[in-house]
C-alpha cells in the first residue's frame, strides 16, 4: 500500500532532525570525517545512517513546531554529533603531538609532509604514530563503538530537546588533557633514549675532541629514534586501547550514558 503524502511530509522533520546529528558526527569524527574519504561517499555513510536510525525514533513525532524552534533544534542536533566526534578526533591528536615531540628532539622536524588524515603538515614519525592509533582504533571496533554512542544519545537526549552546558566544555578539556597524557607516554621511552645518548654524545666529545660530534651524532639520533619508536609502538596496544575506551567512556558519561559495551574485551 502506498504511503500517504501527508505521513512523508509529517516525518520530513523528524528525519531531518537525525540527519543533522548523524551529519555532526560524520564531519568531525576520525575515519568518518578524513579527508581522504570522497565527500560522496561521506554524504551517502550520513543518508544511509539516518535512513537506519530514523524508524528507531520515528515515535518521536513533532507537534507545532516553529521555525526558529527548528532552526535552534537543528542546530542543537548538530551539536550532539560534533561534540561525540570532535571529542574522539582530539583523543587521535595524542598520537600526532607524540609524533611532533619525537621529531622535535631528533632533529628531523624539518622533513614535514601532508597527513591525508588529518589534511595538514606533519613530520613523517608524526603520521608512522597517527596511522597506528588509527589502525588499533579500527581493529578495536572503535568506530563502531563511536557510532553506537550517537545512537544511544537518542534514548536520553530525544529530538530537540538538547541544552548547551558546561559539560560540553569539560567533555572538550578531559579529552585535551587525555590527549596530552596519551602523546607524552608514546614519546616518552624514545625522549628517554634520545636523552640517554646526547648524554653519552657529550661524554664522548669531551674525551674525543677530534671527534665530529654533529656528523656523527645526527645519524646516530636519528637511528635510535627509529628502532626506539619501532619497539615502543609494538608494546604500546594496552596503552591506545585502554586510552581510546576511556575516552569512549568518558563521552558517554557526559551525556548520561553507561559505559560501553565494546570495552568489555579490552
Amino acid at each position: 500500500m502506498p504511503v500517504p503524502l501527508v505521513d512523508i511530509f509529517a516525518a520530513l522533520p523528524v528525519f531531518a532532525l537525525v540527519l543533522f546529528r548523524v551529519s555532526g558526527l560524520v564531519l568531525t569524527a576520525p575515519i568518518y570525517g578524513s579527508a581522504v574519504v570522497p565527500i560522496r561517499i561521506r554524504a551517502a555513510l550520513t543518508l544511509a545512517a539516518t535512513a537506519m536510525i530514523f524508524p528507531m525514533v520515528s515515535g518521536q513525532a513533532l507537534q507545532d513546531v516553529s521555525l526558529s524552534a527548528a532552526v535552534v533544534g537543528g542546530i542543537g542536533e548538530l551539536m550532539i554529533g560534533a561534540t561525540i566526534g570532535l571529542a574522539v578526533s582530539i583523543l587521535m591528536m595524542g598520537a600526532e603531538v607524540a609524533g611532533e615531540m619525537v621529531s622535535q628532539q631528533a632533529g628531523i622536524s624539518l622533513s614535514e609532509v601532508i597527513n591525508p588524515l588529518l589534511d595538514n603538515q606533519s613530520s613523517i614519525i608524526g603520521q608512522i604514530y597517527v596511522v597506528v592509533l588509527t589502525l588499533i582504533f579500527l581493529l578495536a571496533g572503535g568506530h563502531r563503538a563511536v557510532m553506537a554512542s550517537l545512537l544511544d544519545t537518542f534514548q536520553v537526549i530525544p529530538l530537540l530537546s538538547f541544552k548547551p552546558g558546561e559539560s560540553v566544555v569539560l567533555l572538550l578539556a578531559e579529552m585535551l588533557t587525555a590527549a596530552f597524557i596519551v602523546g607524552i607516554r608514546l614519546a616518552a621511552p624514545v625522549l628517554i633514549a634520545l636523552f640517554l645518548s646526547g648524554t653519552a654524545l657529550g661524554f664522548l666529545s669531551r674525551t674525543m675532541p677530534q671527534l665530529n660530534i654533529l656528523s656523527v651524532g645526527f645519524t646516530l639520533r636519528a637511528l635510535i629514534t627509529l628502532s626506539v619508536a619501532a619497539i615502543a609502538l609494538g608494546a604500546s596496544e594496552g596503552l591506545l586501547l585502554d586510552a581510546v575506551w576511556d575516552g569512549l567512556d568518558m563521552i558517554r558519561a557526559s551525556f548520561g550514558l553507561e559505559p560501553s559495551e565494546w570495552s568489555g574485551g579490552r
